[in-house]
């Protein structure tokens, strides 16, 4: 049994990992900005009350989180796996920006969402990652951010904030080296998702499964790997 926190965990990717978490056993620490809110999160409640923990947490707020890191630690003294999910496409967090209506407080947001925030979380937590078995850090990147594959223009913010995430990534593996904690960035495909749109070819419940299973045969000895759903490695 493991302890894992996702973060973004009200829809998508990250209700998807909670499910699969959920149905192998595991606790998990749902996280979400809104959990009032978060209808599918609250079904699985019903059906896991035991295993699973509804957790506010907006991940760019310091002060929420402190909060979740309190409220979480008086549920468990340790974290197995934390997995940095939650993320956005753009300032309005629907679409992108072309060149030309690019605007630096959407631009400073998405940063903040899917670059600062994954670090800032990895930092509050760390205490009770140390205390974990085999502890891992998985980063939600994306093919987006790999500047070698990258061939088409526009996504701005939303590709060079997932090159940002991959270089924090790459820079973590080496300070969480001597505490035995991995850390490692996974592209989970063109999905289905309400960021990945209808016309996405693969099903969240494929990407995640394979997932899951890249992170529980990943070592100490990956650490610092960009990675595909597949556990392929991705250029930088």
């Amino acid at each position: 049994m493991k302890t894992v926190l996702i973060t973004g965990a009200s829809r998508g990717l990250g209700l998807e990992f909670t499910k699969q978490y959920l149905e192998g056993g595991n606790i998990v620490f749902a996280s979400c900005r809104n959990p009032e809110k978060a209808t599918f999160l609250l079904d699985e409640k019903e059906r896991h009350e035991d295993i699973l923990h509804i957790i506010k947490l907006d991940v760019t707020n310091e002060e929420g989180r402190n909060q979740a890191f309190k409220e979480i630690s008086k549920k468990t003294d340790k974290l197995d796996i934390l997995i940095n999910n939650a993320g956005i496409i753009s300032g309005n967090e629907q679409e992108s920006s072309a060149l030309g209506e690019i605007y630096k407080e959407d631009f400073s947001k998405v940063f903040l969402v899917n670059s600062i925030a994954p670090l800032l979380v990895t930092e509050k937590f760390l205490p009770l990652l140390e205390k974990g078995s085999n502890s891992k850090v998985v980063n939600i990147s994306s093919q987006n951010g790999s500047i070698a594959l990258r061939n088409v223009g526009g996504k701005y913010s939303y590709a060079s904030s997932k090159a940002a995430l991959n270089m924090i990534t790459k820079i973590l593996s080496y300070d969480l080296f001597d505490k035995g904690i991995v850390v490692i960035a996974i592209h989970p495909g063109w999905i289905k998702t309400d960021m990945g749109g209808e016309e996405a070819p693969l099903e969240k419940e494929e990407s995640v499964s394979q997932i899951i299973n890249v992170i529980e045969t990943t070592n100490i000895i990956k650490t610092g790997k960009f990675l595909d759903r597949e556990g392929k490695h991705l250029p930088w």
